[in-house]
């Protein structure tokens, strides 16, 4: 009895031990992201090892941060810090950033000259989504099919279908008949713009007819998609045209900046 007592506390103990092991784990990880938004141009090697070597600790925290859209608009450093974040998702790839990185989605249509940083965070995103290849289609898909998502959201979720492909070239097939599916029951024109311009960034020559087809029955929204640079696309396959997907951390700031002679608009 008196050993079955002893062994149950040290188990307890043990328990304990985990726990708080675990939380000063999680506390680290988190202080870690904070610091991506005092870091400046890029972070440091040893912050972005730090994070990385979290892991899983790290994805929730890198989540909100890279969400934070309202950062972009602040005075650096702290406005790229949600890029940071972003850029460290995609060395990462948890499948649950898909979702709430679609949401924070908002570009203002009426901004023509967005802050670096911001026009940054939006490029780049479809490519952070693609880089996980198979792991981001389900997701991406049911964003496409969802109205309850903005216009801009089912479009970047569109883009970073074809992104996908470049991380995972075994999707290509699947991805262009998604697109060609979804494109022949379309009948909005704003959409079916954007299922075009996913086409003809995979320069998917098989779409070519039907795809003229619906610039001929003025099916398009011209604001999104035209004809003579769909038609150039579609019949030139360029399979670098979608290789930012798979550039690593380091490359992707050597690559795409910020660099430190460049304007903040």
């Amino acid at each position: 009895m008196v050993t079955d007592h002893y062994v149950a506390v040290e188990a307890v103990y043990n328990l304990q031990s985990i726990a708080e092991q675990v939380m000063t784990v999680d506390l680290a990880a988190l202080d870690y992201v904070r610091q991506l938004r005092r870091t400046g141009l890029r972070p440091g090697e040893k912050l972005a090892q730090h994070i990385l070597r979290a892991g899983e600790a790290a994805v929730g925290p890198l989540i909100e941060l890279a969400c934070d859209t309202a950062l972009l608009e602040a005075e650096a450093p702290e406005c790229y810090g949600p890029l940071h974040a972003l850029r460290l998702l995609g060395e990462l790839r948890p499948a649950r950033m898909v979702e709430p990185l679609v949401r924070a989605y908002a570009p203002d249509p009426a901004d023509h000259d967005p802050p670096l940083a911001r026009s940054m965070w939006e490029g780049e995103l479809p490519q952070i989504l693609g880089r996980l290849g198979e792991q981001a289609v389900a997701a991406l898909w049911s964003v496409v099919d969802d109205p309850a998502y903005t216009m801009d959201q089912r479009a970047v979720a569109l883009t970073g279908l074809a992104y996908a492909t470049a991380a995972a070239p075994e999707l290509r097939g699947q991805v262009v008949a998604g697109l060609r599916e979804r494109l022949a029951a379309s009948e909005d024109t704003t959409l079916s713009g954007h299922l075009i311009a996913a086409l003809a960034n995979l320069g998917a020559a098989e779409a070519y007819q039907e795809v003229m087809a619906r610039f001929r029955a003025g099916q398009v929204d011209l604001a999104v998609a035209n004809a003579a640079q769909a038609r150039q696309l579609l019949l030139t396959p360029n399979p670098g045209r979608l290789r930012c997907a798979n550039h690593p951390l380091w490359e992707r700031y050597d690559e795409h900046g910020p660099f430190p002679e460049a304007p903040e608009r």
